[in-house]
């Protein structure tokens, strides 16, 4: 008996069904994640990137100008530097130049200026008595103060007017009223204080010697009352010495409470001992304790021996 043939149906409706429901199951797929396609693309991956090596760039431009910078800044300091040498090195040559021209300018001895001319006394008519014989002009002693003798005429007086003298006033005042008290008419004096700066304080003001009349006399009292209120600063010694020294004296008398402090010691007895030469008796008084401060007592000693003078102490 022979079969029946069957009709086979490749795609039946519930495999239709199969592919129809899949197709619409990834289309739905499709459109939940199609939103999150642009977020996670790499177009937007590949913009920012870019932006991220612009930024490095302009990082590592910034920081190569700040380099330079840098560089330039250190470039300028060296530059400060050498200029800095330089300049200390032609200070220093400056400073030796101005050592040279002080020591020269110690060294230079200044004129005395042209005496003025004086109107000639009227006559005056000779006392009946007889007047006592003039004083010796080379021999003898013309006068004797605190130990100090001489018999020259013309006289300087050089007193320091540092800011220590004042524990001294009283001292300093009864010392120049004795020098002026063995004064006589015929002599011939000027005083000269001195003190930082260099500053002056001179009788006369125009610092010539003056004759030792009562006149006179009496004005210097009054100068020397009112010295030790003016009395302050350092002491410059080696200034008055020279300034002295200009006057041509014949004796210089220096009162002094303390070492000089316008250089060394030994230079300036070398420096004003060159440039009296032997012409003016220089004499030393020390103010005060002295005994207590040896620089000082040196220094006046060793002054005073070169220019045959003496020394003494004035304690009190």
């Amino acid at each position: 008996m022979r079969s029946k043939r069957r009709n086979i149906s490749i795609f039946s409706i519930s495999a239709l069904d199969l592919f129809a429901a899949a197709l619409g199951a990834f289309i739905l797929i499709v459109l939940v994640l199609f939103p999150y396609y642009q977020k996670g693309g790499t177009d937007q991956s590949f913009e920012e990137l870019e932006e991220l090596v612009r930024k490095r760039r302009l990082v590592a431009s910034s920081t190569q100008s700040e380099v330079s910078q840098i560089r330039a800044i250190q470039a300028e300091i060296r530059l400060l530097d050498k200029q800095y040498r330089t300049t200390q090195e032609e200070m220093s040559e400056v400073e030796n130049r101005l050592r040279e021209v002080q020591r020269q300018t110690a060294e230079i001895e200044i004129p005395d200026p042209p005496p003025l001319p004086r109107p000639d006394p009227e006559p005056i008519p000779e006392p009946d008595p007889v007047q006592e014989p003039p004083r010796s002009q080379n021999e003898g002693v013309e006068f004797s103060i605190l130990g100090l003798a001489t018999d020259k005429k013309e006289v300087v007086v050089v007193v320091d007017m540092s800011g220590s003298m004042k524990a001294h006033r009283r001292n300093v005042e009864r010392a120049l009223n004795e020098i002026l008290d063995v004064l006589k008419p015929d002599n011939r004096f000027a005083i000269i204080g001195y003190r930082g700066g260099p500053s002056y304080d001179s009788f006369p003001r125009n610092e010539r010697f003056t004759a030792a009349d009562e006149p006179t006399v009496q004005q210097a009292r009054n100068f020397v009352s009112g010295l030790s209120r003016r009395f302050g600063g350092g002491t410059p010694t080696q200034a008055a010495m020279i300034r002295a020294l200009n006057m041509r004296p014949e004796v210089v008398i220096l009162m002094s409470d303390g070492a000089p402090d316008d250089g060394r010691p030994g230079d300036i007895i070398a420096n004003v001992s060159n440039r009296n030469r032997g012409r003016a008796e220089i004499h030393t008084v020390a103010i005060g304790n002295y005994t207590q401060d040896k620089a000082l007592t040196v220094f006046l000693q060793e002054l005073a021996n070169r220019n045959r003078g003496d020394f003494v102490g004035r304690a009190r």
